[in-house]
């Protein structure tokens, strides 16, 4: 008996260690409708939740958060090293009341040159959700702007374009200027214009002298925060789901088999 009764408690401690190790890092990887997001994420639970609504995500959606500018650090370098080939990718810009951002549907795809720039055609809008409307609000980039909305991604040595990223034309992320030359040592350092035609209904940010959009509160800002988070694949999510019920399942089954021996 006793050696029946050792080996179950052995069991349930393996079983338990199943379920911690099935869990995701604390607050790194984010549910639809998870409360307390503060300790990885610069997102509160209700921006989380916007934020997958803007997305059209579902029950099972999930985000996992790989760069902070307040906690990777604020340099080109940092944010790539972080970020990877991550895709798609959503940007989170804060500054003063303002929360807005981009949604990519590709990666950061670097230049085989490092002193050069590639841009190249994927999905993108911007959003709002807090400063600019009464609700969180996509706004969708059309297909014939002033600049053609592609993304445009410096290598990181690159010293002509004067920015290091940028978003469908009107975001720009490492701005330094536009007539070219090397981008800011800060990647926090921003340019963003959204065309009045581009608007939607209900806007109450701010204006620039030519009657566009501002999210940040002026054209060039330097943000308060950059956070750029990835969705999880579905098939990634339901596995570790899976995972996670059989081993809560087997730790239950153990603990009251162990329970009946006493």
């Amino acid at each position: 008996m006793p050696t029946v009764w050792s080996d179950l408690m052995l069991m349930t401690m393996a079983a338990w260690t199943c379920v911690a190790e099935a869990r995701p890092p604390a607050q790194q990887v984010y549910e639809r409708g998870l409360q307390g997001l503060s300790g990885g994420t610069s997102l509160s639970a209700s921006e989380y939740e916007a934020l997958l609504g803007l997305l059209g995500g579902n029950d099972t959606t999930r985000l996992t958060s790989l760069y902070r500018t307040s906690v990777h650090g604020t340099t080109y370098d940092d944010l790539l090293d972080r970020v990877g080939d991550a895709k798609p990718l959503v940007f989170v810009i804060r500054k003063d009341k303002y929360v807005f951002g981009a949604f990519i549907s590709d990666s950061l795809r670097l230049p085989d040159d490092p002193t050069a720039w590639h841009y190249y055609d994927c999905h993108k809008w911007y959003f709002s959700l807090s400063g600019h409307f009464d609700k969180p609000t996509k706004i969708v980039l059309p297909e014939s702007t002033t600049v053609p909305p592609r993304m445009w991604v410096a290598g990181r040595e690159e010293k002509t374009l004067g920015t290091n990223v940028l978003i469908g034309g009107q975001l720009c992320l490492g701005w330094a200027n536009s007539g070219g030359g090397p981008p800011a040592a800060d990647i926090r350092s921003c340019l963003q214009v959204t065309y009045r035609s581009n608007v939607p209904e209900g806007y109450t940010g701010e204006w620039d002298e030519n009657g566009d959009a501002v999210l940040g509160g002026s054209t060039v800002f330097m943000a308060d925060e950059i956070e750029v988070l990835s969705r999880v694949p579905p098939s990634s999510a339901r596995q570790m789901g899976v995972w996670l019920s059989f081993c809560l399942w087997l730790s239950s089954f153990l603990f009251s088999m162990s329970y009946r021996m006493m």
